[in-house]
């Protein structure tokens, strides 16, 4: 065998060789992937609202990594940028001229030594994978992003020809780096078939924008994606805290979300990365410490009429006032999160990951930022800052006990600050998670599928966390109605002072949102199984409520005759209809409603025994 390596090292080589003579000779020729047919898709809410031409309601997305043509040891052989589409036929006779060096150089290496060649080659594509500025289509996806050419009259023949489109203009300011197509003959939502969007996003490797299997549009990036899913290992297990006050409304969403935190972590197994769960309540000790894992904090003294800044408040008391946890990481959630399956940690290293909001955009508020984050902030590294808020957030203990202090008191400065607290309303405390970030020296990767919000997203997909922050409305017949009560409606705000009832109806037969759907069946199920569903904050008596945990102490006995808080952390219901721009602008901050968070007392955390979740 060792008499034929040389034999098959040249045999290699000139396979290889020719199939580069072919690609050279053939690049001038129409691609078969030029006229991929897209399949006819019915109009999702997740993109456009009739007659605005908005990019979507919300930057979500699930991304599916391009395949790739040849092994890690090929990529990145090829030399030389292309200018343009005409440029693209050398570029890829060049990039094949490299890889089929790489690959030569092994076989021969091989020969050489005796042994099996280096580097075992994918299929060959024409360079896409060593091309600085692959054609990969992702359909069922529009991702959002700056406009850099509009599409409304932008037509071209294919998805391929957008791309080529967007490849000339790689390099002008602002660059496109993502590409949006419309390839459905009916047009996508108010768009005309065969539109071509060109666009910029901050992070092109990581693009942003919904996507499900009833989005008809068609988009890619000009770089190649980044990995977004998680380091494997038991080692990388994390513990989720949750913020809240002591009121009914939250009292029912925490319930319901921990029921499904407990259930899908016990279908992850003994060897998952979901771990322990704390929710640290700033506000007095109710009922639900018998029942839920509860770290009872201090409330901010003077809360400036916003709630919501008890959050940062509670997160930094965490690591003052809480017993240590064992876990190195943590999730940061809201009480409206349902976990749709076991949840993996998204964390690559040490990075923190987060869910990217399309409403907070800190390159549209460079003085305000500047004001908060650093004067000497340039404008590219304001654009590359984080368009995230506080949840859904992993991210190391030692990195959140970090950034905390910091987010408190940026956010109390945001707040006293009325040019601010008018831009940014009541996502303020948003931007002072990222600004904290900012100056703590974080960047988070970003995590589109982490979490799903209908009714704007429809298909469960990949997404891990349904978020049911927004109303969700329907006629009879199924159709959605945004901005407009529906004959069916389900919206949490309607339960704020009471208790969803118990079997819940189901949307009309014809809605084709399966992700309302599930919250519905999801709420159905929790309070079907959670005992004493219709008040949980009735302290537990004989009366058939099973007491979870530990007997009440004399202090929560005095707790309970006090007077409980009914101030609601919920900010008023922005439609997303109300804050939408044109397709693909940057959108008002808008849809922030429902952020979780109240107040304290003291330092407490009890450990609810295990049990049986239906």
């Amino acid at each position: 065998m060792a008499k034929r390596l040389p034999a098959l090292a040249f045999l290699a080589a000139f396979l290889v060789s020719f199939n580069v003579f072919t690609n050279y000779r053939d690049a001038h020729l129409p691609r078969l992937d030029r006229v991929r047919g897209v399949d006819p898709l019915s109009q999702s809410t997740a993109g456009v609202l009739e007659g605005t031409g908005s990019a979507g309601a919300g930057v979500y997305t699930k991304w599916k990594h391009a395949e790739a043509s040849l092994t890690a040891a090929v990529e990145g052989a090829a030399t030389g940028d292309s200018t343009g589409p005409t440029a693209r036929a050398d570029h890829t006779a060049a990039d094949s001229t490299a890889a089929s060096a790489a690959a030569a150089a092994a076989v021969s290496t091989a020969a050489a030594t005796g042994g099996k060649p280096a580097v075992v080659l994918g299929k060959l594509s024409g360079g896409q994978a060593s091309d600085p500025h692959p054609y990969q289509p992702k359909e069922h996806t529009e991702f959002g992003g700056d406009v850099v050419t509009w599409g409304e009259t932008h037509l071209k023949a294919d998805a391929r020809a957008c791309y080529d489109a967007c490849l000339a203009l790689v390099d002008s300011k602002p660059a496109c780096n993502v590409w949006v197509y419309c390839g459905h003959e009916g047009g996508c939502h108010s768009q005309p078939h065969r539109a071509c969007w060109l666009k910029h996003q901050p992070r092109p490797d990581n693009p942003v924008g919904p996507g499900d299997a009833t989005n008809p549009w068609t988009s890619g990036a000009m770089v190649a994606p980044k990995d977004t899913s998680g380091d494997p290992g038991v080692h990388r297990r994390f513990h989720v805290v949750v913020t809240t006050n002591a009121n009914l409304y939250q009292a029912w969403q925490v319930r319901v979300m921990y029921y499904w935190y407990r259930k899908q972590k016990a279908a992850q197994g003994p060897m998952g990365q979901m771990g322990g769960f704390t929710r640290v309540l700033h506000d007095k000790a109710d009922a639900l410490v018998d029942e839920i894992p509860t770290c009872v904090v201090d409330r901010l003294e003077n809360e400036m009429g916003f709630v919501v800044l008890s959050r940062p408040n509670a997160f930094k008391q965490f690591f003052e006032k809480c017993p240590e946890i064992e876990e190195d990481y943590i999730l940061m959630a809201e009480p409206d999160h349902l976990y749709l399956r076991p949840l993996d940690n998204l964390m690559q290293g040490r990075n923190p990951a987060a869910f990217p909001f399309f409403y907070i955009d800190p390159k549209g508020f460079p003085a305000l930022i500047r004001r908060f984050a650093g004067a000497h902030l340039t404008d590219e590294e304001i654009e590359a800052m984080d368009p995230i808020g506080s949840s859904p957030v992993f991210i190391h203990k030692e990195d959140l006990r970090k950034v905390a202090p910091i987010w408190h008191d940026v956010t109390l400065k945001i707040k006293r600050d009325p040019e601010a607290e008018k831009a940014w309303g009541w996502v303020l405390e948003m931007y002072g998670y990222t600004i904290a970030a900012k100056i703590a020296g974080l960047q988070h990767d970003l995590r589109p599928k982490l979490q799903a919000q209908p009714p704007w997203d429809k298909s469960i997909g990949e997404f891990y966390i349904l978020h049911f922050t927004y109303g969700n409305d329907y006629d009879n017949n199924g159709v959605f109605t945004p901005g407009k009560y529906g004959a069916w409606r389900f919206d949490k705000r309607s339960y704020m002072s009471s208790i969803p009832p118990k079997k819940l109806p189901p949307p009309p037969g014809k809605c084709d949102n399966e992700l309302v759907k599930r919250l519905i069946e999801m709420i159905n199920e929790a309070s079907a199984n959670l005992p004493n569903w219709e008040s949980p904050l009735s302290w537990p008596t004989n009366q058939g409520r099973k007491v979870l945990g530990e007997r009440r102490s004399p202090a929560l006995a005095l707790a309970a005759a006090s007077h409980w808080t009914t101030r609601s952390e919920e900010a008023p219901h922005w439609t997303a209809a109300a804050s939408l721009a044109r397709h693909g602008q940057s959108a008002a901050a808008a849809a922030a409603a429902s952020r979780g968070t109240g107040g304290g007392v003291r330092t407490r955390r009890e450990t609810a025994p295990e049990v049986e979740v239906g």
